[in-house]
């Protein structure tokens, strides 16, 4: 006879199992160590950095890629603000980080309007 604060294992390992495949296959079993982070945190890393580092929001991530020394960035950055906001200037950005998620480096392109079609000019 077992206590009613005895857990059946064998039950609960069976139970498990559907998670912990479903967890196994989206990638999400191994917990993250700093040198492993998932894609996600790093550009979330890499945006709040950016926008420490240049005073301007981010409008959004076009880009993401494995580089030679970790990894680069497309970002499209605000860099003002203007009534109404297709008249907003926008900026790309190339942002290189490390293996971690640091911005060890980043470069301006082009400026545009927001709703300026088509190639950038």
């Amino acid at each position: 006879m077992t206590d009613s604060n005895d857990v059946d294992l064998g039950e609960h390992a069976m139970r498990a199992a559907p998670a912990q495949q479903l967890a196994t296959d989206l990638g999400l079993s191994e917990p993250t160590a700093p040198d492993r982070r998932q894609p996600f945190e790093l550009i979330s890393r890499a945006k709040a950095q950016l926008q420490h580092l240049t005073g301007y929001g981010i409008d959004s991530v076009s880009g993401f890629e494995r580089a030679d020394t970790g990894w680069r960035l497309s970002v499209t950055v605000i860099e003002l603000h203007r009534i109404p906001a297709a008249t907003d200037v926008l900026a790309s950005y190339e942002v290189d980080l490390d293996e971690v998620g640091n911005i060890t480096g980043y470069h301006r392109g082009k400026r545009y309007f927001r709703d300026q079609v088509g190639d950038i000019l």
